[in-house]
């Protein structure tokens, strides 16, 4: 559900995260900050299948996310990642692909060590609307 105040729209989480303390986006000046995602079913487990599907998770929330906005994912001008296992990074960019075609966003792939609920990914985005053709 979109929210507006007098110069920015807001979403805020469904599912899982409902009671949490955020926005999934705020859109203001024409940007749109996407809150960061992990690969979480409804009822908030870490999907299963590695970082595969968590990407996969993730990256279909963000979309959902923006579509709510009115945006795509060919709105995104950058992302930044969070990894807890370089080891799955092929598979990390197999599913990343699935959702990004050239030019690719700008890109953060940043190793950390430890995610909420265990979590192997963790992707957050930003957006430009720009007008469509």
């Amino acid at each position: 559900m979109v929210n507006e105040t007098d110069d920015r729209k807001f979403t805020a989480p469904t599912g899982f995260l409902a009671k949490a303390p955020l926005s999934s986006a705020i859109e203001v000046g024409g940007m749109i900050f996407v809150s960061g995602q992990i690969g979480i079913d409804e009822a908030g487990a870490v999907v299963e299948g590695g970082i595969g599907a968590q990407t996969r998770a993730c990256l279909q929330t963000i979309k959902d996310v923006l579509g709510s906005m009115g945006a795509d994912m060919s709105d995104i001008v950058q992302v930044r990642i969070y990894l807890t296992d370089f080891s799955g990074y092929d598979d990390y960019n197999r599913a990343y692909c699935e959702f990004f075609q050239a030019p690719f966003p700008t890109r953060a792939t940043v190793g950390t060590p430890q995610l909420a609920l265990g979590a192997e990914v963790e992707i957050e985005a930003i957006a430009v609307r720009r007008a469509k053709t």
